[in-house]
């Protein structure tokens, strides 16, 4: 596929109708890239419908199987065409001008294939070896897929540095009987010989300690886990251990060879895994042990298109210019992924660059995956290039249609006024997106599709077409608009008296920003009807809200910062500071929490079957084992993790007289231990399973954000049926439907706040390397909390700016598991530094570029080797 789409491949494509339906089986992804192939004006692509010709069509025989039959239908429709341009050419009145009719070519590296199609008399060719005879071949060589035929490195005989996966059929298999358990692989941020797998049958999950029990995994892939006997079960070994660092000396040529296996001594070191240091390094059976396992086989892998950089220290000495060909090291932007092995001829023009990389296998006979190159991005911290390699990354759908720079939409709108028996009626008005976009469309496709806009710092990548989403949706004041509005009666003590949803047509009188809608609330010399509404929703939203807390809804927090830019019109940063709170960010968010809750039991009540609903599941108490350790031990605070209500209480028992901020450290940490939300069809689990955990919630959905959420979409088409305003979708009806839709959704969900965060640390790199040159090179000290202990280094977090940063020490160091405490040489100090989590540090903040991501990132150190 990526020879097919590179710049350079100009060959005319024929795509067969029977190659579009298996991969369309085998990779939705993959088909919908084949399908854009076919339209695209910078190829030359036809489809033939080749299995609705009478002269290709084939029926499968009774000892075929589906493969066999495709494959002979590629082939029978790769003869007709060659006898069929023959012919025409033989019916041509000009034939003789025809001196040379075209000769259609079967690629495929399947032998048995190639075979067949031989004693057919249809012309073959392997991929590489019809690419070696292109006029670019040697750049085209580079994007092909790692030749199976062809081992990367060395040729010598090579020995199994892994165990051989199971197959998937003996994987589930071992599954259903229980001697394995499946689950998906989560390699360490931390530790690169560490791994886990969440699974049903334990409430911590399995841990995997060093590459062999790993054994060829990649962050995301549904694995197949045996576990060890129980005398073997660890704890993690609370290191940082560092990929490139470690293995910094490997070989791309040579790491599948004997001597590629030091490294298995580089690895046991660093593991602490010798004999002497087994019981202090693993911990083996230590206090509390995780279950402990390998992996016996991949269930399904969940490789992808990589962004990385070559790393320049794996070229050969010797071959630092040229075209020759050479294998070189991979270094992806996310430490989760080990390095790629490819072979490429551009790997010194390559340098410096941000470039995409496919995996295509990973042998048990090789240290690491091998893969090919795709294409360059761009320069490394080019904002264009660092921009792409986020969205890609995170796999952001950014098709032209709905790239909007900072543009601004509008979908919610509030009311609020005195009724004449003593209530109060208040109003939530969303834009009503579902008049316009329609089930079953192209626009509501693409929709579905992108999932969520995605919120970059200076750019947003829009699920729906700026037209709509900035205008026609967007509840722009002064101005006539669709709105599906929820309107309640409520007691002066916030209590719902009723509910009704109707659509409507509203025109907003203002529109405010938190800010300037808090100053309004503020000065007392007003008091215009506008004002005096705002005053009223805050003195309902104060009680909604204390209600929720009342019922055991949390109070959870989640660093916050905002990136000042040089102007509107530019994307450079200047400054970076924590965002600002103000009392009507509450107030818009009781009233959205109101509506959607409102709107979940209509919809739910009209469909108990297909409601799309959200919902936070109760975290296993395991998750907060830790955390309740920690506070006991370091501040004598008991952490009640019984129920949300208990959880809360004890969270706002978490105060430190000396440190106002401690609080706001442990609702992060706390968020930390917390489950995802997820969307859900009301028909998949059982009525107890519906809850929001964090809102205290027996039913939740999301119904106030359409324009940048599509379950929101879903939501307002249910509503519209739910009041007999409209009939709903067929498609609306299937709970498999929706559940194959919101899997989707909640996947673009996580992968949209990941983007989004990515974009804050690279712009907060940008911001501070601006704040440190106005500041004539040195940015000024900021105080930390030690978040996290290791044996060589400590985590902190920055309040004041909302930054979590490593500190890695070296030399001799102590480190107390039980006490969250390590202890290093201080320099220039008498005695050591005893480091504690809670501890307030100092930290020297500067920018430096990352290792993997290429990009400049935040490096702390300790200020003065003190504590404060």
């Amino acid at each position: 596929m990526d020879l097919m789409e590179h710049d350079s491949f100009k060959v005319p494509i024929i795509i067969l109708q029977t190659v579009l339906e298996e991969v369309r089986h085998r990779s939705l992804p993959l088909y919908s890239r084949l399908k854009q192939l076919s339209q695209a004006e910078d190829k030359i692509a036809w489809t033939f419908y080749n299995e609705f010709s009478s002269e290709t069509s084939i029926v499968r025989r009774e000892d075929e199987t589906p493969n066999d039959r495709n494959d002979r239908g590629i082939r029978v429709a790769t003869k007709w065409y060659n006898v069929h341009l023959e012919e025409a050419r033989q019916r041509s009145p000009s034939k003789q001008q025809v001196a040379e009719v075209p000769v259609v070519v079967l690629l495929t590296d399947d032998a048995a294939n190639r075979k067949f199609a031989e004693e057919l008399g249809v012309p073959n060719a392997r991929v590489r070896d019809y690419v070696a005879g292109l006029a670019d071949a040697g750049h085209l060589t580079d994007v092909l897929a790692a030749d199976e035929q062809e081992e990367i490195g060395t040729t010598s005989k090579r020995s199994l540095l892994y165990t051989e996966h199971l197959s998937v059929s003996s994987c589930k298999a071992g599954v259903a009987s229980g001697h394995f358990h499946q689950g998906y692989f989560n390699a360490s941020q931390y530790n690169y010989l560490e791994g886990s797998v969440s699974v049903p049958a334990f409430s911590k999950p399995v841990l995997l300690i060093g590459r062999q029990n790993m054994n060829r995994a990649v962050d995301g892939d549904i694995v197949a886990v045996e576990l060890l006997p129980q005398s073997e079960w660890r704890t993690s070994v609370d290191e940082v251990i560092d990929q490139e660092a470690a293995l910094r000396d490997d070989d791309p040529d040579k790491s599948d060879t004997e001597e590629g296996k030091d490294m298995d001594e580089v690895e046991k070191k660093a593991m602490r895994h010798e004999p002497k240091e087994a019981t202090s390094g693993l911990r083996k059976g230590g206090s509390n042990p995780q279950p402990t396992g390998r992996i016996v086989g991949i269930i399904k892998r969940n490789w992808r298109a990589y962004v990385c950089h070559i790393d320049r220290t794996s070229l050969s000495s010797h071959v630092q210019t040229g075209s020759t060909m050479q294998v070189v090291f991979a270094t992806p932007l996310s430490r989760s992924i080990p390095r790629i092995r490819l072979r490429t001829r551009q790997a010194p023009s390559l340098l410096n660059q941000k470039i995409l990389v496919t995996m295509d296998r990973w042998d048990a006979a090789s240290r690491y995956p091998e893969g090919h190159f795709v294409r360059s991005l761009g320069q490394v911290e080019s904002k264009e290039a660092e921009r792409e390699s986020l969205l890609l990354e995170f796999d952001v759908p950014f098709r032209p249609f709905g790239r909007a720079v900072r543009c601004q939409d509008i979908d919610d709108a509030l009311h609020a006024r005195p009724l004449p028996n003593g209530n109060i009626e208040a109003g939530v008005h969303i834009a009503d997106v579902s008049h316009f976009v329609h089930s079953d469309t192209p626009m509501d496709s693409e929709a579905a599709s992108r999932g969520t806009t995605v919120y970059l710092v200076d750019q947003r990548i829009d699920m729906l077409p700026s037209l709509l989403g900035t205008n026609l949706c967007s509840l722009r004041p002064h101005v006539e608009r669709l709105a599906f509005s929820a309107i309640w009666e409520l007691t002066p003590t916030a209590e719902v008296v009723n509910v009704r949803f109707t659509k409507s047509v509203i025109a907003s009188k203002m529109a405010f920003t938190y800010e300037e809608a808090q100053k309004r609330m503020d000065d007392r010399s007003l008091s215009d009807p506008l004002t005096e509404s705002i005053r009223l929703l805050n003195m309902l939203a104060k009680k909604l809200k204390a209600a929720r807390m009342a019922a055991g809804a949390l109070n959870l927090a989640s660093p916050e910062i905002k990136i000042h830019l040089q102007s509107a019109e530019s994307s450079d940063p200047i400054d970076v500071e924590q965002k600002a709170l103000f009392e009507t960010n509450s107030l818009v968010e009781e009233f959205m929490l109101l509506a959607n809750v409102s709107v979940a039991r209509k919809i739910h009540e009209a469909f108990p079957q297909t409601a799309v609903l959200r919902r936070h599941v109760a975290p296993p108490k395991t998750n907060f084992e830790k955390l309740q350790d920690i506070l006991m031990k370091r501040k004598g605070i008991k952490l009640d993790v019984s129920s949300s209500g208990a959880l809360a209480a004890s969270l706002d028992q978490c105060i430190d007289p000396n440190e106002p901020s401690f609080n706001t450290l442990v609702r992060i940490m706390a968020t930390r231990c917390m489950l995802a939300a997820e969307y859900f069809a009301s028909g998949s689990v059982a009525r107890d399973a519906f809850s929001h955990y964090g809102l205290a919630s027996p039913i939740y959905t999301h119904f106030t954000s359409p324009i940048r959420r599509y379950a929101d979409v879903l939501v307002h088409r249910q509503l519209s049926a739910a009041i007999d305003f409209s009939p709903l979708h067929a498609s609306l009806h299937s709970r498999q439907r929706v559940e194959h839709i919101l899997d989707n959704v909640n996947r673009r969900h996580r992968m949209a706040q990941m983007a989004s965060r990515a974009s804050t640390e690279f712009y907060t790199g940008l911001a501070l390397k601006a704040r440190e040159t106005l500041a004539g090179g040195t940015l000024p000290k900021e105080k930390a909390f030690v978040i996290r202990t290791f044996r060589n280094g400590i985590s902190v977090f920055v309040s004041a700016l909302g930054l979590e940063g490593l500190i890695l020490f070296e030399g001799a160091m102590k480190y107390d598991t039980e006490g969250y405490t390590v202890t290093v040489p201080a320099p220039g100090v008498n005695g050591d530094l005893q480091l504690s989590v809670f501890d307030q540090v100092e930290v020297e903040i500067s920018i430096e570029k990352d290792k993997n991501t290429q990009r400049g990132k935040v490096k702390m150190k300790l200020a003065g080797g003190h504590a404060v």
